[in-house]
C-alpha cells in the first residue's frame, strides 16, 4: 500500500487541480497556525510548531509566507474585525449613538482581552493605536461621526477627539489584561469617554451601567 504524499510533495497535474491543492495547503497552515497560538499564544508558537501541526516542509511554510508574523497577522486582523461585525450586529437598531458608542466599548473591553489573536494583534503586532483602528475603528468612527451629525456629541475636532478615544481605549484594554480593571471599572471608563463627547456627565452614567446586551455568537 502507498505512503500518503506529503503537502510538500512536487505538483503535477491539471492548472487548476494544482491551484486547488495550493489552496489547501495554505488554508491548513493557516489553520493550523491560529489553533496552535490561540491555545498556547503567538510568543511560544514556532514556524516549526505551525509546520508540523500542518504536516509541511519548514520549505512549503515560506512558499506561502515570509516569516510567523506573516501568517498570523492576517489570522488575528480576522478575529478582531469578526468581533467587531459581532458588536455591529448587537447595536442593530439602536437609534442614540452614545447607547451605541457605550454597548460597542463595553463588549471591546471585555472582549478583546480574552483572545489572546486580538489582544496580540492590537499590542504585539505594530503600533496599538493604528492597529485599533484597523481592527474596530471604521465602525468607531461612524458611530462617533453620526453623534457629532445629528448633535448628540458636542464635539469640536472630531480628529483630535478621535486620537484621544483611541488612546482612553488602548489604556483601558490594557489595565483589563494586567488584571487591574474589572467589569465595573471597564463601565466607568466608557461613562468617561461619553462625557469627553459632550454627553451631560448624569446621563453618561446612566447609559455607560445599563444592563449589557449579550454579545452574540461568530460566523455570518
Amino acid at each position: 500500500m502507498s505512503k500518503p504524499r506529503r503537502a510538500d510533495a512536487p505538483e503535477s497535474g491539471p492548472p487548476g487541480r494544482v491551484e486547488r491543492r495550493r489552496a489547501r495547503v495554505r488554508e491548513r497552515i493557516l489553520e493550523a497556525a491560529e489553533d496552535l497560538t490561540q491555545c498556547r499564544g503567538v510568543e511560544v508558537v514556532t514556524i516549526e510548531d505551525i509546520t508540523e501541526a500542518a504536516d509541511v516542509a519548514r520549505r512549503t511554510f515560506y512558499h506561502y509566507f515570509e516569516s510567523k508574523n506573516d501568517v498570523v497577522v492576517p489570522i488575528a486582523r480576522a478575529r478582531t474585525r469578526e468581533l467587531n461585525r459581532r458588536i455591529d450586529r448587537v447595536v442593530e437598531g439602536v437609534e442614540d449613538p452614545a447607547e451605541v458608542i457605550s454597548i460597542a466599548l463595553r463588549h471591546t473591553l471585555r472582549s478583546m482581552p480574552e483572545d489572546p489573536l486580538c489582544a496580540w494583534f492590537i499590542f504585539r503586532s505594530g503600533l496599538p493605536q493604528q492597529r485599533l483602528r484597523e481592527g474596530i475603528g471604521e465602525s468607531g468612527q461612524r458611530d462617533v461621526s453620526r453623534g457629532v451629525e445629528t448633535g448628540r456629541f458636542a464635539v469640536a475636532n472630531e480628529a483630535a477627539t478621535g486620537s484621544l478615544l483611541s488612546g482612553a481605549v488602548i489604556g483601558a484594554l490594557s489595565g483589563r489584561l494586567e488584571g487591574i480593571l474589572d467589569d465595573d471599572d471597564l463601565d466607568d471608563a466608557v461613562e468617561y469617554l461619553l462625557r469627553l463627547l459632550g454627553v451631560p456627565a448624569e446621563e453618561a452614567r446612566e447609559i455607560a451601567h445599563r444592563p449589557l446586551p449579550p454579545l452574540g455568537p461568530g460566523g455570518p
